[in-house]
């Protein structure tokens, strides 16, 4: 068992070091989906991938119920990596920064132990697509990429966690994610006369000051809401005021009430993208 066990653990920190220097964004992950669906056929997995499905791979073992199906992500963020690993990504401006590429190593890891566990109806791996701009689950169920499920289990990495070490906690513990992006429309004028536009920098900045009120006077105290300008965009030169501004963000809730309390708060066209 400890020789079984070392030679999958190998054998997944060399597909973990592959899928980092390989990395694919959301909805995009094509090589990604062909590596993972030739892994799986040559370990004598069924690939069921529906045909909704662009990129991701599902794929089952054994038949009949229960079907319990072991989740990954598998696409990246759009970083530019740095770390000088010797792995590092050769993909530029794509980076697995969020450790989507240890999910898919380890689901692999599983699938190849699986193949020689003794277990009673139907095992199935669910490689979703676009995990990082939260459309991705989405795209799976609407596919039927998740029906007849009878339950199913996934983990995310926690790098504060010993080695070895799973935290499980009762409720949740991964946030709901909102995106959203805000445009805004000035008009254009040199610096030195800014009388003559509408500067649109002066109401982001001040929009951007007062978006904590949706969490501080809009949202149960009780509640879990965390709201976040991750993205803010205006001008071009130093001396023009531009036409435009825009900025964008994330909003981070842990139940339907916390997350509808900001959707329906004060600001009716500050809505999720």
């Amino acid at each position: 068992m400890t020789e079984d066990f070392t030679a999958v653990t190998d054998e997944a920190i060399q597909i973990r070091h592959y899928l980092h220097q390989h990395p694919e964004v959301a909805d995009q992950e094509v090589a990604t989906t062909a590596y993972l669906r030739d892994r799986l056929t040559a370990l004598g997995y069924r690939i069921v991938t529906p045909a909704k499905l662009k990129t991701g791979v599902v794929a089952e073992i054994g038949s009949g119920h229960p079907v319990v199906a072991l989740r990954s992500d598998i696409d990246a963020l759009p970083i530019q990596e740095e770390t000088g690993l010797p792995y590092a990504s050769v993909n530029s401006g794509v980076m697995h920064a969020c450790g989507h590429d240890f999910h898919m190593a380890s689901l692999l890891g599983a699938a190849r132990a699986l193949t020689a566990a003794d277990f009673t109806g139907t095992i199935r791996l669910i490689f979703q697509p676009a995990e990082e701009t939260h459309v991705g689950a989405q795209e799976v169920m609407e596919s039927g990429g998740a029906e007849g499920i009878d339950a199913i289990i996934g983990f995310h990495n926690k790098p504060d966690l010993a080695a070895g070490e799973v935290g499980i906690l009762e409720g949740g513990l991964m946030a709901a994610v909102d995106q959203f992006k805000v445009t805004l429309h000035g008009r254009g004028t040199h610096a030195a006369k800014p009388e003559l536009g509408r500067d649109p920098i002066i109401a982001l900045t001040s929009i951007v000051n007062s978006l904590q009120t949706i969490v501080s006077r809009n949202v149960d105290p009780q509640a879990v809401v965390v709201l976040s300008v991750t993205h803010i965009s205006a001008g071009n030169t130093w001396n023009v005021l531009p036409e435009t501004a825009s900025f964008e963000g994330t909003v981070r809730s842990f139940s339907k009430a916390g997350r509808r309390s900001w959707r329906h708060c004060h600001y009716p066209r500050l809505q999720p993208v």
